[in-house]
């Protein structure tokens, strides 16, 4: 994790829950955390602007620290950078096949082969194997860079990484969220700004309790 869980995780978390909905997924639990956050800070207003543009209310966000009782149950968590992966494993060794960061997980799952995806876990355990056979990046290539501080081309970088990760994961993991139901994928969610604009995306469900659980790691 990186420190702050003010810019990347929190709109990770708040638009993988957004994208998830628009396919057809309601159950997720999806969080966000930060490794040294201070607890109770509001997101990055930069961020919070960003969001704005893809229907996401980042208002309400505030920042948590990571701990033990947030990986306990956690089937996979999606980390921001390299860095964060480690600080994870760190603290659960145990959580090695289940921890990539968001830019490997989607690449992941969108170099293997189809079918793989009857369940979420079933899902995450495929993308581990296939983590052991592919190539892997060039070091970090496959980071969230941190825009914080940064000219607007950071920013605009962070925002096109961020999107496209959350895109390939949804569309490749939609169906095993709703437990193999063979229903088609959705080829509707809106990619662009103006396209956000256009279809405002619905906010996180009210019921906590979920069919699967994803904590979306990193983010200053």
């Amino acid at each position: 994790m990186c420190t702050a869980n003010a810019i990347r995780s929190p709109f990770l978390e708040y638009l993988l829950r957004a994208r998830f909905a628009m396919s057809g997924v309601t159950g997720a639990l999806i969080e966000s955390a930060g490794s040294a956050a201070r607890p109770g800070s509001p997101a990055a207003p930069q961020v919070v602007e960003i969001g704005r543009s893809y229907g996401l209310d980042l208002d309400r966000h505030r920042t948590r620290r990571l701990d033990e009782a947030m990986l306990r149950d956690s089937p996979i968590v999606l980390c921001a950078a390299a860095a964060h992966r480690r600080t994870v494993l760190d603290m659960r060794p145990d959580l090695l096949d289940s921890t990539f960061t968001i830019r490997e997980f989607a690449r992941l799952l969108t170099e293997g082969p189809d079918g793989e995806r009857d369940d979420w876990p079933s899902l995450v355990r495929a993308v581990a194997r296939r983590r052991t056979r592919v190539r892997p990046a060039s070091a970090g290539d496959d980071d969230l860079v941190d825009p914080i501080g940064q000219p607007l081309a950071v920013w605009e970088q962070f925002e096109r990484d961020a999107v496209a990760a959350v895109e390939a994961i949804t569309a490749y993991g939609a169906t095993a969220l709703r437990g193999g139901a063979g229903l088609s994928l959705t080829t509707t969610a809106p990619a662009t700004r103006r396209e956000m604009r256009a279809r405002r995306a619905p906010g996180p469900p009210d019921d906590a309790a979920s069919a699967s659980q994803l904590l979306s790691g990193g983010g200053s």
